[in-house]
């Protein structure tokens, strides 16, 4: 099935899915739950899916081994502080942060017994079998693909750029009064629609309009569905870390009366633009973590707040400049100049470093992480 034959099977399949519906609506955060995640037909579940240059977007595993070998160190001290060496990685893209993971651990003298990877698209876990099968075979047997959380885990949980592809609910504050923008077909395209909104969203973003003064006009998202993400991971993890790395902000950032357009984005081939509704499967949807959210969740759920800092504070915390420095060594001038682009891609505030924050949640598990030494900013959440 081409792209173009898959865009149009995913959009008969939601219009169908309206058509059994009264109002002929769906919420935006259903939409954008079938457009990514359809097992036959959605963004991730296909082979068309990749990332880096030949895909729509990169991430920082893509961009650098760099990336991998600053989280190892982080990785390490963790396993032998806490005698925990198992690894679990939450939606391991390509495969590369895995490869490069268990080769800097190698070096480092703590591989984990074991490094699981959840990930729920079939078509995901088979490139990340035939990659890692393929680039790193010596590490294959020791990596085990889960369908499901795994019961009473011990260890630590990784998890980059997760949080930001779970559905959000995108809403807009009219005359004082919250409405939901739910999803309809018309004149042979998705266009979105206001609603009255139901409970939850009502109540949740009736008290964030209170708390920030938001004004007429308004228009955001929510991501309702990260309480039960993070329940699952708090029921599943029995004694461990959990680093999440993502874009976002605390929630005072995330609903600043300037940002009244939200945070919804799309990427296809490389480009930004804010309409979601197109090309159905063929792009990418993301928007940015409000981990005020994601921590006030955790802590309902038994898990306490170790860390939360930058990208770049976070690397460099962990050792890049001196990585660097090693690296550089054996590099010929291109290769030079190539490894510095890609510090500026991962650090600069302007590229990654200030807009991606790390985030750390323990349970049974109280230490003065490594990555959080250089910066603390949990004032912000």
């Amino acid at each position: 099935m081409t792209p173009s034959q898959r865009s149009t099977a995913i959009s008969d399949y939601i219009r169908q899915e309206l058509l059994t519906i009264p109002d002929h609506v769906i919420s935006f955060a259903r939409f954008m739950e079938l457009a990514l995640y359809h097992p036959e037909w959605g963004y991730y579940s296909t082979e068309h899916f990749h990332l880096g240059e030949h895909g729509d977007f990169t991430t920082a595993p893509e961009i650098s081994s760099l990336f991998a070998q600053c989280l190892a160190r982080q990785i390490q001290q963790i396993h032998q502080s806490l005698a925990l060496p198992s690894l679990l990685e939450l939606g391991a893209g390509t495969g590369k942060l895995a490869g490069d993971l268990l080769t800097e651990l190698e070096h480092l003298e703590c591989l984990p017994d074991h490094y699981y990877i959840y990930e729920i698209s079939a078509g995901l876990r088979k490139k990340q079998q035939d990659f890692l099968q393929t680039a790193y075979p010596r590490f294959y047997s020791r990596v085990t693909w889960l369908a499901t959380l795994p019961e009473n885990f011990s260890g630590t949980i990784i998890a980059n750029e997760v949080l930001d592809a779970l559905p959000v609910h995108c809403f807009q504050i009219e005359e004082d009064n919250i409405r939901e923008k739910c999803v309809a077909f018309d004149h042979h395209q998705f266009v979105f629609k206001l609603c009255e909104a139901a409970s939850p969203l009502q109540e949740e973003v009736s008290a964030l309009r209170d708390l920030y003064s938001l004004p007429n006009g308004y228009e955001s998202e929510i991501n309702l569905h990260v309480h039960d993400f993070i329940a699952a991971l708090a029921h599943s993890l029995k004694k461990g870390i959990i680093l999440f790395a993502d874009y976002g902000y605390g929630q005072r950032e995330y609903y600043h009366r300037e940002r009244s357009k939200g945070t919804l984005t799309c990427f296809y081939r490389h480009q930004k633009h804010d309409n979601p509704l197109v090309m159905p499967a063929l792009q990418d949807i993301t928007a940015h973590v409000d981990f005020t959210r994601v921590i006030d969740k955790a802590v309902d759920n038994g898990l306490s707040l170790l860390g939360y800092t930058s990208q770049a504070a976070f690397l460099l915390a962990c050792g890049l400049t001196e990585l660097v420095t090693a690296a550089e060594k054996n590099l010929t001038q291109a290769e030079e100049l190539k490894l510095h682009h890609a510090v500026k891609l991962l650090t600069l505030p302007t590229e990654m470093g200030e807009r991606i924050k790390f985030m750390a949640l323990g349970k049974g598990a109280e230490l003065p992480l490594l990555g959080f030494r250089l910066q603390e900013r949990r004032r912000e959440l």
